[in-house]
C-alpha cells in the first residue's frame, strides 16, 4: 500500500503573457516538493491553457468546484493579486459572466476551498493599495479569517488586510527572489539560453532592456553616444507581452540591438536577465530576477511607490532621470553583474521559513471550515436586505458576522498553535526526505466531502 502524492491548487492569473504572473507556480511546485514528495499542481486561471502553446498546463476556474473535493490544499497567488479594478490585462475577463471579475480567480477559488474544508494558504500576494470596497469586506474578512495562513509581501498589503481580520498576517519577501534556488548562474547555461543565443546572435556581454514605448528616452541616450557602448550588447526582452511588451518599441536602428526568435519560457527569460550585465526596466518581476542575481537594475522615473518602493532597499537598483538619459560616466560605473548583495541574500531564509509554514499548514491535522461558511451564507441575505433598508455603512450592519467570526478565530488560533509547533520542531528540517512518509495515510474529519479524503493508493 502507498501513499498517493499531493494534490494542489493554486490560483492567479498563470494564463496571461506576462513573465512574473507565470513564476509562481514553477516556484511553489519546487519548494513543496522538496518539503512535501511528489505532487502534482493544479495550476487555475481564468482560461484553459495547455503545452506547448504554453509552458505548463493551467485549469479554468469552472472547473475548480468539481475538483474542490480531490485538493489537499489551495494556494492563492502571489503576485499583484488582491485588487478589485478590471483592468487587470488587455482584453482580460472571466470565461463566463457569472464569475465576478476580478475576484474570480482568487477570492472566489478561496471560498470555495473553504467551504469544502480544503485548507487555504495566502502565497505572498500584494494589494493595489486602493481602498476594498465595502461589499466585499465580508466575504474577505471570512476567507482570511479561516485561512490555515495568510502572507503578504509587503508592509502597505499587511496593514490593509489587518483591519478585516485578527489572525496574524505575515509579510515575507515576494516568492521570486527565490529564483536563485532554480537557476544555477554558476553552472554552464542551460540548453535553451545557449539555443536563443545561437539564434539571436547574442554573444558577448549585453544588457537587457525591457521592450516597453516608455523607455524610449534611455533608447535615444545610448544612440546619442553609440562609442561608449560598442562592447556590449542591448537585448530587447518583452516580459509581458500581454500587458503590451513589443520587440518591435526598440527601434531597430539601435546599435547592438539584440531580439529573439520566440518568447522564451518563463526559467528561460530568468536566465537571460540572470546573466546580463545590467537590465532597464520598469517590470517588478524583472527588476527582482536582476537583484536576486546580482544584476544592476536601472528603472524608469517615478513609478508608482506601492509597488516598487520595496525594491528601493535594495543596493544596485538606480533610478533613471525623468528624461530617461543618465550621465553616462555614471551609468557605465554601475554596469557590471557581480554577486547578489546581501539585502538580497537576506531574503532566502524568510522565504525558506515562508515555504515551511505552508507545508506545515498542509501537513497539520484537519479542521473543518464549512460550517462557519454555511452560517456566514445564511445570515447574508438578511443582512444585504437590512443594510439596504436602513442605508447604513456596512460595517455597522455586520455585527452578526462579526460574533461568528469571533468564534471562527478562537479555533483558527488553536489551528495555528499546532502548525507552529510542527513548524518549530527541531525534527522538521532533519527529516525533509522522510517526511512524505507521515504524511496523512488517512483520516476523517468533517461529515462529508474533503475531510474524509484518503490519500491511500
Amino acid at each position: 500500500m502507498g501513499v498517493r502524492p499531493w494534490e494542489i491548487g493554486i490560483c492567479g492569473t498563470f494564463d496571461v503573457a506576462n513573465y512574473g504572473d507565470l513564476l509562481f507556480p514553477l516556484i511553489a511546485e519546487s519548494e513543496l516538493t522538496e518539503r512535501l514528495g511528489p505532487l502534482t499542481l493544479h495550476r487555475f486561471s481564468y482560461n484553459a491553457k495547455t503545452p506547448p502553446d504554453w509552458p505548463y498546463a493551467v485549469t479554468s476556474v469552472t472547473a475548480l468546484p468539481g475538483m474542490i473535493d480531490r485538493l489537499d490544499g489551495l494556494l492563492i497567488g502571489g503576485g499583484f493579486l488582491i485588487r478589485f479594478n478590471k483592468d487587470v490585462a488587455p482584453g482580460y475577463c472571466p470565461p463566463t459572466p457569472e464569475i465576478h471579475h476580478p475576484t474570480g480567480y482568487w477570492l472566489s477559488p478561496a471560498l470555495i476551498a473553504l467551504q469544502h474544508d480544503v485548507p487555504v494558504m495566502w502565497n505572498a500576494p500584494g494589494t493595489d493599495g486602493n481602498d476594498i470596497p465595502k461589499w466585499a469586506n465580508p466575504l474577505l474578512e471570512i476567507a482570511l479569517t479561516l485561512s490555515r495562513y495568510v502572507a503578504v509581501r509587503d508592509e502597505p498589503s499587511r496593514c490593509m488586510l489587518e483591519t478585516l481580520t485578527s489572525a496574524p498576517v505575515a509579510v515575507v519577501p515576494d516568492t521570486a527572489f527565490g529564483l536563485p534556488r532554480l537557476l544555477n548562474l554558476e553552472a554552464a547555461p542551460s540548453a535553451e539560453f545557449t539555443r536563443l543565443c545561437e539564434a539571436s546572435g547574442l554573444r558577448g556581454p549585453y544588457i537587457v532592456v525591457q521592450a516597453r514605448p516608455e523607455l524610449e528616452g534611455f533608447i535615444r541616450f545610448i544612440k546619442n553616444s553609440p562609442k561608449r557602448f560598442q562592447n556590449f550588447q542591448f537585448l530587447a526582452l518583452p516580459i509581458g507581452p500581454g500587458l503590451g511588451d513589443r520587440t518591435e518599441t526598440i527601434d531597430a536602428d539601435l546599435p547592438g540591438l539584440v531580439r529573439l526568435p520566440c518568447w522564451p519560457t518563463p526559467l528561460g527569460v530568468a536566465e537571460l536577465i540572470g546573466r546580463a550585465e545590467a537590465v532597464v526596466a520598469q517590470s517588478y518581476h524583472l527588476c527582482i530576477t536582476a537583484i536576486s542575481s546580482g544584476v544592476p537594475v536601472f528603472t524608469r522615473h517615478n513609478l508608482p511607490a506601492i509597488k516598487y518602493s520595496v525594491l528601493r532597499r535594495f543596493d544596485g537598483v538606480f533610478d533613471l532621470p525623468p528624461n530617461g538619459q543618465p550621465d553616462i560616466e555614471w551609468f557605465l560605473a554601475r554596469v557590471g553583474r557581480t554577486t547578489p548583495s546581501a539585502a538580497a541574500r537576506a531574503t532566502y531564509q524568510p522565504l525558506s521559513d515562508h515555504w515551511d509554514r505552508i507545508a506545515a499548514a498542509l501537513l497539520a491535522e484537519p479542521a473543518s471550515t464549512r460550517p462557519k461558511l454555511e452560517h456566514f451564507w445564511q445570515s447574508l441575505p438578511a443582512l444585504l436586505e437590512d443594510a439596504a433598508m436602513r442605508e447604513v455603512e456596512p460595517r455597522d450592519w455586520l455585527d452578526g458576522v462579526a460574533r461568528q467570526l469571533t468564534v471562527a478565530r478562537a479555533e483558527t488560533a488553536a489551528q495555528e498553535a499546532r502548525i507552529a509547533e510542527i513548524h518549530a520542531s527541531i525534527s522538521w528540517k532533519l527529516t525533509a526526505p522522510l517526511r512524505f512518509v507521515g504524511r496523512r495515510i488517512g483520516y476523517s474529519g468533517g461529515a462529508s466531502g474533503n475531510g474524509a479524503r484518503r490519500r491511500l493508493l
